[in-house]
């Protein structure tokens, strides 16, 4: 969730859920029409008929979220037309709407089989496949849906997004165009170009057409969803929360919903309204929300937050989010060590590679790790019997509530992690070899730079001003490949960015603590990196494509990091600004160290 974390990211998830029941309604029609018409043999019709009643009532239920009921009468009508592809469709979607996605792609397979020629049909394969991340075999699916019915705009508007996922946004803008021509008045037509446009990294451009949508239809839910987006990325975030509560109040598909209350409760922080986006935060965990980690876990959660109902009993704190967002929360673990007292215990199910480092840290606690495995495109996720015999368990998130309510109540201490001391004065003894010069560590991109990832981080070429301040030895902490950027610093700045050595930068992260912590200045975006170099105590120059980035809590600093500094634009990626002022201000430490 840090920095690159948005409520637009789950968009796409949103965009594809919300055609996902036309399919069996499309097919119901179709089968009505071959009754009509006599298509279907005159021995079958009968059962055929019977089996599209018993789905259009079962279809009905699921709707209105009965899927257990509904069920039945799907499943009856499956007896009696197992050979039909109406029926089989239909259980596909149920199976859809209640996450069982392997299966329902199984049953869309068997209904497709039966009956080629149902554009609905590849619509809803599209679907599952998008949600299962094949985003090659949805392209596919929604182009044989609109080859089959060119008119089919939910297939139109799910191909554009699949390409835009793709990070081929030419190709989605052409055929959101096209269509748009053809039909100027769909607001889910404009709707969806905006997010292409958002994706490309041109949030003002996005606007225009968000902008359309909601001249159209002013109380159109996901235009002023994304148009919140898109103020946030700009600077604007108060506007976004305005058009957040916009689209929140009319009664809402229960995934738009969850969506949408997990990217308002992202704008609360960042407005500075942190109780009441603490409070908010727990949308994040609504399994309507497709980005939801389920948690499998055997003893109740701690829901009162209530810190005195922790004393004397064994609490888990289990890790969530992404890496990055695990040392930042680990702020408070301390205090949850203190709330359970000496007759207690917290027990911390965190990322494996964060063990070492998190149990040197907090020496009172258990510390082992958590595990995620992957099901139905879900995140499950487990503590690895922590849990057993434990009392209550939370997510790392949840004591925020209680213990972070505002800004005042975040410590002073420049550091709740401990780096490992021998590897520390090992690393120290390397970085006096290195050269005389200001010890700069620098990472400058994420591991995973998918389109939507990409704009929040700079381009490297963005980095020319600050490898021109002489006095700096820069230190390389980027994970990942990076081959192609040490040579362009070389060829193109004349800068040598040294390779600290039998250290992998991605896995060993309790090393990647004491090195970093080590640095005399760490410069770079908000990942597990940076957050662990400030966690341990480090200076930490943090690079931001945005004010309104949630961590900072609508501050202008890190107040989870008291030690570090902050970087941002007034707007989105004014990285051609700021890394100037940052390789001013280098400039200037340098001065001062000598």
């Amino acid at each position: 969730m840090t920095d690159a974390a948005l409520s637009d990211e789950f968009q796409a998830e949103a965009e594809a859920a919300k055609n996902e029941a036309v399919g069996a309604r499309g097919a119901r029609g179709r089968l009505s029409t071959e009754l009509r018409l006599g298509v279907v043999p005159k021995a079958q019709r009968d059962k055929y008929r019977k089996a599209s009643n018993l789905v259009a009532r079962g279809i009905k239920l699921s709707d209105e979220g009965d899927h257990q009921e509904a069920s039945k009468y799907i499943l009856r009508a499956l007896d009696i037309a197992p050979d039909a592809a109406l029926t089989n469709h239909a259980v596909g979607l149920v199976l859809f709407r209640v996450g069982r996605l392997s299966k329902a792609l199984e049953y869309y397979e068997r209904a497709w089989k039966i009956d080629p020629k149902d554009a609905e049909i590849y619509l809803n394969m599209g679907i599952v496949a998008w949600k299962l991340d094949m985003l090659p075999a949805a392209e596919k699916f929604y182009r044989l849906c609109v080859q089959l019915d060119p008119g089919n705009l939910n297939g139109v508007i799910n191909l554009a997004s699949v390409l835009r996922d793709q990070a081929r946004i030419d190709d989605a803008i052409e055929i959101l165009r096209t269509a748009i021509f053809q039909y100027p008045e769909n607001v889910e037509l404009w709707n969806s170009l905006g997010t292409v446009l958002a994706e490309s990294g041109d949030p003002a451009g996005a606007t225009t057409f968000f902008a359309e949508a909601l001249r159209l239809k002013p109380d159109f839910a996901r235009a002023h969803n994304n148009m919140a987006n898109m103020y946030e990325l700009i600077g604007e975030p108060f506007k976004a929360v305005e058009h957040f509560e916009q689209a929140l109040k009319n009664p809402q598909d229960p995934v738009d919903r969850a969506t949408m209350e997990h990217g308002r409760s992202l704008l609360l922080l960042a407005c500075g309204r942190v109780a009441e986006g603490w409070k908010a935060q727990q949308s994040r965990l609504d399994l309507n929300n497709a980005q939801a980690t389920v948690f499998a876990m055997n003893c109740p959660r701690w829901e009162s937050l209530d810190l005195a109902d922790l004393k004397g009993k064994t609490v888990v704190l289990v890790g969530e989010q992404g890496l990055g967002d695990e040392v930042l929360f680990l702020n408070t673990a301390q205090e949850l060590i203190d709330a359970v007292g000496p007759e207690g215990e917290l027990r911390i199910a965190c990322e494996y590679r964060l063990v070492p480092l998190v149990q040197r840290s907090l020496p009172k606690a258990k510390v082992g790790n958590h595990t995620s495995v992957k099901l139905e495109g879900r995140d499950v996720r487990t503590a690895n019997h922590l849990d057993d015999g434990a009392d209550y368990w939370t997510p790392m998130g949840d004591p925020l509530n209680a213990l972070r309510p505002t800004l005042e109540s975040f410590p002073k201490r420049p550091a709740f992690l401990t780096a490992d001391p021998e590897r520390v004065a090992a690393w120290r003894d390397y970085l006096g070899q290195v050269g005389d010069g200001l010890k700069v560590g620098i990472l400058w991109k994420s591991l995973k730079m998918n389109v939507r990832r990409a704009r929040f981080f700079s381009e490297f070429e963005d980095w020319k001003s600050i490898f021109a301040v002489d006095g700096v030895d820069f230190i390389n902490l980027q994970y990942g490949e990076i081959s192609r950027e040490l040579k362009q610093a070389k060829e193109l700045f004349g800068v040598d960015i040294h390779q600290p050595r039998g250290i992998d930068l991605k896995m060993d992260l309790d090393d990647v603590a004491a090195l970093s912590s080590t640095c005399d200045l760490v410069i770079g975006p908000m990942n597990a990196t940076s957050n662990l170099a400030a966690a341990t105590g480090g200076l930490v120059w943090f690079i931001h494509a945005r004010s309104t980035t949630w961590p900072l809590l609508g501050s202008d600093h890190m107040h989870w990091y008291p030690q570090t500094r902050s970087y941002f634009g007034k707007g989105f990626r004014e990285f051609d600004t700021l890394m100037p002022r940052v390789a001013a201000d280098l400039e200037q430490l340098v001065k001062d160290r000598k």
